[in-house]
């Protein structure tokens, strides 16, 4: 059983996807899933991670969603096994359900997002994790992400044991990749990991460019605290 989505958030222009599966490592199946201006894809079902660089690749060369698509399905021999959702730089997606797909199993596409599942209860957790998603236009791409995620889990899906959260802004590299695998509640652990980690992504960044200059994770995060706290009051 898998669920997922890939987005492009419309405010900053970052793509990224979120994954919850019954297999081992999700997160490795993501591999090549985004890059930066181009686009966001993910392959589940019987994965195939070179079905991700083939769909970046065509993107790249100025294909769209749907043409990128069709000439994977032509190129691989397995692609009724598969479920395949591609998103480019503008907002545009097209998403593929195959005919061969454990039961039950279909996707929900929207602005700028696609929403897939594989071997799951029904149409109502798309649906749910769907308008979840369009409901906080506000926030961060990441949290939008993880939150669908959650309303899946919570909508019925299954057992799952591994989890994974990947965002790519305008850098030539992620601006978050977070994993959890082989635990009994994947989705909660990568909200945990999550919520320790987003408040010093900033000091990480940070202490790359200026490594001379930079103070310790816990008074930068406490700095940004009371920063945050002042541009909300």
């Amino acid at each position: 059983m898998n669920f997922s989505i890939i987005a492009r958030c419309a405010r900053t222009g970052q793509l990224g996807l979120a994954v919850a599966s019954d297999l081992l490592a999700a997160g490795r199946f993501c591999a090549a899933a985004v890059r930066p201006n181009i686009g966001a894809t993910f392959t589940q079902g019987v994965p195939l991670p070179r079905n991700n660089r083939l769909a970046l690749n065509l993107l790249a060369q100025g294909w769209g969603p749907a043409q990128a698509l069709k000439e994977i399905a032509g190129n691989d021999s397995g692609f009724e096994q598969r479920q395949t959702g591609i998103v480019d730089r503008e907002g545009s997606v097209a998403v593929h359900s195959g005919t061969m797909l454990r039961a039950w199993s279909g996707s929900r596409a929207g602005g700028g997002f696609a929403i897939m599942g594989e071997g799951i209860n029904g149409e109502p957790l798309l649906e749910a994790m769907a308008k979840r998603f369009d409901s906080i236009p506000g926030d961060d791409l990441d949290e939008r992400l993880l939150s669908a995620l959650e309303v899946g889990r919570d909508a019925g899906a299954g057992a799952v044991i591994s989890a994974a959260l990947i965002v790519w802004g305008r850098r030539d590299h992620n601006d978050m990749d977070l994993r959890v695998d082989f635990h009994g509640g994947p989705i909660d652990e990568l909200r945990r990991v999550y919520a320790d980690y987003k408040p010093t992504a900033e000091f990480y960044d940070e202490r790359a460019r200026n490594p001379r200059n930079a103070i310790s994770a816990k008074e930068f995060a406490e700095n940004l605290k009371k920063r945050r706290a002042r541009e909300g009051s």
